[in-house]
């Protein structure tokens, strides 16, 4: 049971290295010498379903694959559904086989007989009457068999046209099975056998519908083979895997049919491969820069589907505009001529390069198109109904995310079957394991329900979990035995377990509407607690507070799917939060007569739930938001407004069913206003879902079907970026080397100060330069590895491996990534931003200091921050420690206005504002323009300033690196991706901002 990597322990054995000892020939195994026996063979198996072995590997060890492929699953599949469907061909054919095996036998036998004779033979041959006789019956058999053979042939002809007639359904189902198959590279939970695929598909053929009319008879099974399949897997998949699985199934179906070709199906997952611009983009503020080289790039790798696309897109600008400007624009008719032009899946593709986010519907609309609305639906999970599938050999596995629990479920079901007295529970832990095994070999007897509960935590028993169930298929035991099994997803859980296994999936309800319905059906009791009538007899005070805390708590749940515009950490906030929060509400609404306000807010903002809270502008968040339902106005108000257009509030004081009543009248999609946010979020919602669905499906793909053109391998391919990449390489930056002398920089740079040391934005320089010379110089090693492992001259190593993977997805490699600065671009435009970083300090290096800085640029901006107010602090003779940045936005937008450095500070350039834009006529934030996702921020002033504090009305903006906003926190609290907070000018209150997750960062995504 191998996995990808193999014991050291086993590389004497591997490479053969034998020495003698005397007469002995011994090798070392451990830490031993053993005797060595040439007889002596190795044999090494593995149950991964796609293990991938290096290059070192193979050359250690013979690999042989016996994986199914998809043709020899089909025949398997084909055999299989004749036998169910017409047993008397394949009776036939089986009797066939036997009769022509038997007659090229005894023919055979025959040709040996003779031969034996002849050797044998003395004198002459016409005088050997045996020999004549047998020559003479030899004859006659011949043409008997050769006629039989022959009629054989015939007849096998004939069965196998019928059996043809079939093959459409065993392709569904070989395609369907290795879609399956893949599921396993998405998550460690996904396992399912070839041995239990084939019994669900013969299971299919044998309950569905039958008609004697053989096309409609391939048609329903063809559908319902592909609907169970799909029904059956679902129900072991999270949510936001079931979309990927229906359109992997479809998908595959079109690319087997010719609908779908490789170049459609790599630009939808790869998009378009980096490209220079050689026609004018006719509308920037409409296409940006990375949406013109895709369109360009469309055109370019598909001139047969797409040609004149780019002079469509330049002389009909308004009219891709009008479209992609639309609501639903995956609703609605492309420019002509490329409504009537292009199929379903061509649109896709021009909907991803114009509107990305909107690809997630489109993909679900496809697969409807395609397969039915069943498809795009999540099948109900009902024990009832997967019970009678269960027996005592085949367990039943819970797969948990977090905040779930079946327990409760799994306890109602025992219920209604009357078992619950019968079913005994174990939480799985340190010393659990001969507990569980005991009460098993009990359960197996009587026929009673095991659950074992939180596998994950038991790693080191999931062997014996393993034989366990292994024993299952071969002991005997009783056939009321369960045995039930609750885990996260863990790679340490056995695989023949999962395989063979019953997978549901268990994750709690999603939406505000479902988890304030979640949290008053558990504290359905608790409800009619009243406080110490200080707000009335009917518990004003606890009532409406705990509405408040329910509002809270499923709010910072929620926001959890705005990615960094929610949180900049995705903190697992879980019942327990709230339940230990209600309790400090009970205490306070019971124990004091003027309700403590800021107690409470604190006990359970920055105890109850901040403990969660490691990020310090997470926590401001939070605190934003307690303060909008723990406050006196949720108790006096009898409709108190949780949201502007008041579609959420604070219902009238009455029973739990009132409640229940209005809790389900809230809308079932959420609206970013519940949260404080701006109708954007839901844009970057929508296009975070959508870059989930293709980079999971990327992930699955094998590396063949790489390459975006056609007609060259991905080697060729990859090559040519190599070749490419390499050429445009600027040579190091020559401030380390021996020779570097005044020559090579402004008069003026690295002119020491009196103590020796150079002056502070001086030492920035250097050590930018030096950080840029490590990145160059890892580039420049890795391209020339790659290019000669791609031609044979070296050992594809696994770092090697993965950077032409990432060269064929258009990604930045993993090789670079880890000595470089922080981006999320893909490669295409990460080295475009490379070349601009590497052109921005050769220009400050032979220029001198810039009068504005391109903050985007450095490694390091903290550093440049530090360099600047130290500065400062060296001209004004200040204590550093006193200083901090005023912020004043200027009205110049680049470097090219700017004439002059500020005589104080520095004037810093390139910035972002993501969640708002700055108004450039009245100076001061204003909320972003409908779908505008960042915004460029005019040049900004940061000028020191001793003893600064910001004005409180300003709203204290943090910049980032990148969105992703989330990084290392160092031991201040603050992310390493957080740089500083800029103060800015706000009609609005500050909490407004602060609810929309408005910051600024240095670059965008593309």
């Amino acid at each position: 049971d191998l996995g990808e990597e193999l014991d050291p322990a086993l590389e004497p054995i591997l490479l053969k290295q034998l020495f003698k000892q005397g007469s002995r020939i011994l090798i070392r195994v451990g830490e031993q010498d053993v005797d060595y026996d040439p007889a002596f063979k190795f044999y090494m198996t593995t149950k991964m379903s796609n293990p991938h072995y290096l290059p070192d590997v193979c050359i250690k060890a013979t690999l042989i694959n016996f994986v199914i492929t998809l043709d020899g699953l089909e025949d398997q599949l084909l055999g299989d559904v004749v036998r169910k469907e017409r047993p008397d061909l394949e009776a036939m054919k089986d009797k066939l086989v036997v009769s022509m095996a038997s007659d090229k036998k005894q023919l055979s036998d025959l040709q040996d007989k003779v031969l034996k004779l002849l050797k044998e033979s003395e004198g002459m041959i016409l005088d050997n009457e045996p020999l004549i006789n047998t020559l003479q019956q030899s004859k006659f058999t011949t043409s008997m068999i050769v006629k039989r053979v022959a009629d054989a042939t015939e007849t096998d002809e004939q069965i196998s046209t019928a059996r043809e007639g079939y093959r459409s359904v065993a392709t569904r189902g070989s395609l369907i099975y290795f879609v399956v198959a893949d599921l396993a590279e998405i998550d460690p939970m996904y396992q399912y056998s070839l041995e239990y695929f084939k019994r669900l598909y013969n299971y299919c053929i044998e309950v569905s519908e039958k008609n004697e009319d053989l096309d409609k008879r391939l048609e329903i099974l063809i559908a319902f083979i592909t609907d169970f399949m799909y029904k059956n897997v679902c129900r072991g998949l999270f949510e936001k895997h079931k979309l990927i699985f229906s359109f992997l199934i479809c998908s595959s179906i079109q690319r087997n049919l010719g609908n779908i070709t490789t170049a459609e199906w790599n630009f939808i997952l790869r998009g378009a491969p980096p490209a220079e611009a050689k026609v004018k983009n006719p509308d920037p503020t409409f296409v940006s820069s990375p949406q013109w080289e895709a369109v360009l790039g469309l055109e370019a790798q598909m001139p047969h589907l797409f040609e004149g696309f780019v002079g469509s897109v330049t002389d009909s600008v308004k009219l891709w505009k009008q479209w992609a400007g639309t609501a639903m624009p995956q609703d609605a008719p492309l420019p002509e001529p490329w409504q009537g032009q292009l199929n379903s899946f061509q649109k896709m593709i021009v909907l991803k390069i114009f509107r990305e986010e909107k690809l997630v519907f489109a993909t679900s609309k496809y697969v409807e198109e395609k397969m039915g609305r069943s498809f795009t639906e999540s099948p109900p999970i009902m024990l009832a109904e997967i019970y009678p599938d269960t027996d005592y050999r085949t367990p039943v596995i819970f797969v948990l995310s977090v905040g779930s629990d079946p327990t409760g479920a799994l306890i109602k079901f025992a219920e209604e079957k009357n078992y619950l007295s019968r079913l005994q529970s174990i939480s799985l832990g340190q010393g659990q394991g001969p507990v569980a095994e005991k009460v098993i070999a009990q359960s197996t007897k009587k026929g009673d329900w095991v659950c074992l509960m939180n596998c994950h935590l038991a790693t080191s028993w999931m062997g014996a979990l393993e034989k366990i169930v292994e024993e299952f298929a071969h002991g005997v035991g009783d056939e009321n035995f369960r045995l039930w099994l609750t885990s996260m997803p863990s790679k340490s859980f056995p695989v023949s377990v999962l395989q063979n296994g019953i997978k549901l999936t268990n994750e709690p309800p999603k939406g505000l509407r479902a988890n304030l319905i979640g949290t008053f059906t558990m504290l359905a009791e608790e409800w009619e607690v009243c406080g110490n009538d200080r707000g009335g007899r009917d518990g004003r005070y606890w009532k409406k507070l705990l509405v408040g805390l329910a509002f809270f708590h499923a709010v910072v749940q929620e926001r959890r799917k705005y990615g960094a515009l929610g949180w900049n950490i995705r903190y697992e906030f879980n019942t327990s939060d709230i339940l230990c929060a209600k309790d400090v509400l009970k205490m306070f609404t019971r124990n004091f007569e003027e309700m403590p306000w800021e107690a409470l807010t604190y006990v359970t903002g920055h105890v109850n739930y901040g403990g969660r809270v490691t990020d310090d502008i997470d926590r401001r968040c939070l605190m934003c938001i307690l303060a909008r339902y723990y406050t006196k106005n949720v108790v006096d108000d009898d409709e108190y407004k949780f949201s502007e257009s008041g579609t959420y509030f604070s219902p009238k004081v009455g029973s739990h069913d009132t409640l229940m009543d209005y809790l389900r009248s809230l809308p079932m999609i959420d609206n970013p206003e519940v949260f404080g946010m701006h109708a954007n979020a839901n844009i970057t919602f929508q296009l975070q879902e959508t870059r989930s669905i293709f980079e999971t499906v990327l992930s699955i793909q094998p590396r063949v079907s790489g390459g975006h053109g056609e007609g060259k391998s991905p080697e060729e391919l990859v090559d040519e970026m190599c070749n490419s990449t390499l050429s445009s390489l600027p040579p190091d930056f020559p401030h380390d080397s021996p020779g570097f002398s005044a020559q090579d920089h402004a008069p003026g740079l690295f002119t020491k100060l009196p103590n020796g040391a150079y002056r502070s934005l001086d030492t920035v320089l250097l050590q930018e330069l030096d950080k840029f010379n490590r990145l160059i110089r890892a580039m420049r090693i890795s391209l020339a590895d790659l290019q000669k492992a791609i031609k044979g001259v070296v050992v594809m190593s696994a770092e090697l491996e993965m950077m032409f993977t990432s060269f064929q997805n258009n990604q930045v490699p993993s090789l670079w990534s880890k000595v470089a600065y922080p981006s999320l671009k893909p490669l295409g435009s990460w080295l475009k931003d490379f070349h601009r970083r590497i052109n921005f300090f050769k220009s400050w290096l032979v220029k001198g200091q810039p009068n504005s800085f391109w903050l985007p640029g450095f490694y390091y901006p903290q550093g440049f921050m530090t360099g600047a107010l130290q500065t400062h602090a060296r001209r004004y003779q200040l204590p550093i420690d006193t200083l901090n940045f005023g912020f004043t936005v200027k009205s110049m937008e680049g470097v090219d206005d700017v004439a002059d450095a500020p005589e104080d500070g520095i004037y810093v350039e390139g910035l972002f504002l993501e969640a708002a834009r700055w108004d450039r006529r009245t100076k001061k934030l204003k909320p972003s323009n409908m779908g505008e996702m960042m915004s460029l921020v005019p040049i900004i002033h940061f000028n020191p300033v001793q003893d600064y504090t910001p004005p409180p009305e300003d709203y204290e903006c943090p910049l980032y690196k990148t969105n992703v906003r989330a990084g290392v926190l160092n031991t201040t609290g603050q992310s390493t991706n957080y740089i500083l907070s800029i103060s800015l000018p706000t009609d609005e209150p500050p909490d407004i901002w602060v609810l929309m997750g408005t910051a600024m960062v240095t670059m965008t995504n593309d």
